[in-house]
């Protein structure tokens, strides 16, 4: 049962991140997953912020769902998701791992020590990694001085989990990067991260004490954690649950670090929360330019930069819900110990500088027959305001469409908003437009597709004049059996860019186009899984000559039968001469782990994944994977993470065990 979770997860993530070109850390909501296969939904009382944890679901099959059972009443069985419109086999298939179907029971249980610990469940996982060959970092130099890095290249992490259905969370990580001292300011762990949750528990609805993530609205005011953006999920606008929950991500930056709570006041839910925690920055007399988030403590001037700078924030939400509308307001205060002061430039004169940010929002949704409407209006400081609004609607079972707008303000520049369809790394400057559509024109067809058009009012990096952009994509799915899968996908990216050399504001901006194709077949034949892929793109500027990137993926998987074994195996070829037409592709990886490498140049790439169960309470998983380059090159990386050769190779092992 767990390996069919876990390739269910796999599934989930694969088509989450297929268009994401390594920017975001999937590995927060593999662990969210997970956790929430432990303790499975009731579908019956779950609310809406439980079912849009599932990211892999758009907003309408949300409210399908809530609408099937205020019309019907509870459910009886799983088989009754087949009724709920817009259900297709694959997110069923997808939904189950995480659902139950029980008696609708309104109130929870009492909580008594003696059964939390006697029915709670421990899991404590060692992961270990490294590059072996060995980089320039750690090597001696010639004039005798000592290496830049006089940490060990084993990065290390060990989490500690426990749960007690879905009403008690506690966990602690610790995490050393490779390169980074182990006993860095004689603390062991260069990173430590801890937090406990109760949920339903007297008058609250949620209360945490630690790390936490904290997300409200479409996000305008605040949205830490994990956040998803545009994919082949043509529909799935709203990325991010609502409300507090418990962090235990080994991410240094994105999370709160104190204490909050929401309390249930009838229809009203009442949150307040205080963060306050250390954060990177290279300060200078009493400023610094900006936030680092790497989380990399190796060299003597990273190190200096360590926890420079404290940051405190205090916010809160108010929602209240009634049937099919809901309305909120949130409030956000930040304050840091230094001023920010960012570094003068053109693109960056309306960046937040100061040390204090007040960020408030109002946001809404309500239901009109099939028609969802939802939105958030937000100000910061000097009245920079920010909107974002959307309608989806479903017409008919077989066909959903959503369309998105969005107004950033180039001066709406806050500390922790994200939303989504942004195409910049900051929530500002821009102003677009989202179109999604998904069509099921026959049985075991879908058919995804969207469009997003935007323009940036003001100068971007590398951008010196206000721009434009246009994104495209198309998917085609085919089911013709449950161990049958394939599609096929083509996106478009129309941008400008300047410049970089002169980044004049008068500046004639240079179009930039980009398609990128992929077809993949998956085969699932007994034991065994089959997936080929074949990926391509061209790209090209201000009319230049097309230039071109390729690549053809072999994965093998299989599960034993008499000993308790999987594993998987991939070899990938590419080639990709020109850095724009780098290819991203998801592999598989150990348990609660997450890798989209790039592959750059002409070369090859295989990796061998195996996950063995000692027993039932300890599982080992181990993988071992190397790019090869066949493009001359005599080194891999830049700096001092080169290594020397034309091949890089990654181990990587798991412990877990449960009690």
């Amino acid at each position: 049962m767990e390996g069919r979770v876990e390739d269910v997860i796999e599934d989930i993530l694969a088509r989450l991140a297929e268009e994401d070109e390594g920017e975001t850390d999937y590995s927060a909501y593999y662990d969210d997953l997970y956790e929430m296969a432990q303790s499975p939904l009731n579908l019956n009382t779950a609310t809406r912020e439980q079912l849009e944890a599932l990211l892999f679901l758009s907003d309408i099959q949300v409210e399908n769902l809530h609408y099937y059972l205020y019309m019907y009443g509870d459910m009886q069985t799983v088989y009754e998701l087949r009724l709920v419109e817009g259900m297709d086999e694959e997110t069923i298939r997808c939904l189950l791992p995480f659902i139950v179907v029980e008696p609708g029971e309104r109130k929870p249980d009492k909580l008594y020590a003696r059964e939390v610990w006697r029915y709670g469940r421990h899991e404590v996982y060692a992961r270990f990694g490294g590059n072996v060959e060995r980089a320039e970092g750690y090597r001696a130099t010639d004039d005798g001085k000592e290496r830049a890095y006089p940490g060990s290249p084993l990065h290390h992490q060990l989490k500690y989990r426990f749960h007690y259905k879905d009403r008690i969370w506690a966990g602690l990580t610790m995490e050393k990067d490779a390169g980074e001292p182990f006993l860095i300011n004689k603390k062991g762990y260069d990173f430590y991260s801890g937090y406990a949750q109760v949920n339903q528990m007297g008058v609250f609805k949620t209360l945490v004490l630690g790390d936490y993530r904290a997300a409200f609205g479409e996000g305008l005011v605040v949205r830490t954690g994990f956040s998803l953006g545009k994919s082949a999920e043509a529909l799935n606008t709203s990325r991010s649950p609502a409300g507090l929950r418990r962090s235990g991500s080994a991410d240094e930056y994105n999370f709160f670090r104190g204490v909050g709570a929401t309390v249930r006041l009838g229809s009203w839910d009442v949150t307040a929360f205080y963060s306050h925690k250390k954060i990177d920055g290279d300060t200078a007399g009493g400023a610094f330019p900006s936030i680092i988030r790497t989380g990399l403590h190796r060299t003597d001037a990273e190190r200096s930069r360590r926890h420079a700078v404290r940051q405190q924030v205090a916010g809160g939400n108010v929602t209240y819900t009634h049937g099919r509308l809901q309305v909120g307001a949130t409030a956000l205060h930040t304050r840091l110990s230094h001023v920010l002061r960012p570094q003068p430039a053109l693109y960056n004169g309306t960046y937040f500088e100061g040390d204090r940010q007040t960020t408030a929002g109002l946001h809404y949704r309500f239901r009109i027959g099939k028609l969802n409407v939802s939105g958030e209006t937000a100000l910061t400081q000097g009245w920079a305001a920010a909107t974002v609004n959307g309608v989806s609607f479903a017409p008919t079972p077989r066909m959903g469409l959503v369309v998105q707008h969005r107004y950033l303000s180039p001066r709406y520049d806050t500390f922790f908003a994200r939303v989504f369809g942004q195409t910049t790394s900051r929530c500002m400057n821009e102003h677009g437009v989202y179109i999604g559509a998904e069509v099921q024109p026959f049985r075991r067809w879908r058919v995804s597709a969207y469009a997003d058009v935007c323009r940036y009012p003001w100068l971007r990096y590398g951008v010196p004049s206000p721009s434009t952009g246009t994104e495209y994509l198309l998917h085609v799915e085919y089911l013709p059996q449950p161990e049958w899968r394939m599609y096929w996908r083509a996106r478009a990216r129309l941008r400008q860019k300047g410049d970089t050399h002169t980044m004049r504001p008068t500046e004639t901006l240079v179009p930039t186009d980009q398609w990128q194709f992929r077809y993949v077949l998956d085969r699932t034949v007994g034991r065994f899984r089959f997936q080929t892929m074949l990926y391509g793109n061209l790209s090209r500027q201000a009319g230049a000559a097309w230039t071109y990137g390729a690549s053809a993926v072999q994965d093998v998987s299989v599960a034993f039968s008499r000993i308790p074994l999987r594993l998987d195996f991939r070899y990938q070829f590419f080639d990709a001469r020109d850095y724009d037409n780098r290819i991203y592709c998801y592999e598989r990886d150990v348990l609660h782990a997450f890798s989209i490498p790039m592959h750059y140049g002409l070369g090859s790439r295989y990796y061998l994944n195996v996950k063995y169960d000692i027993m039932d309470s300890l599982s080992v998983w181990f993988k071992v994977a190397q790019t090869v380059y066949a493009d001359g090159r005599t080194e891999v990386g830049t700096g001092r993470d080169c290594t020397p050769g034309n091949r890089r190779t990654t181990v990587r092992a798991l412990v877990r065990w449960k009690f």
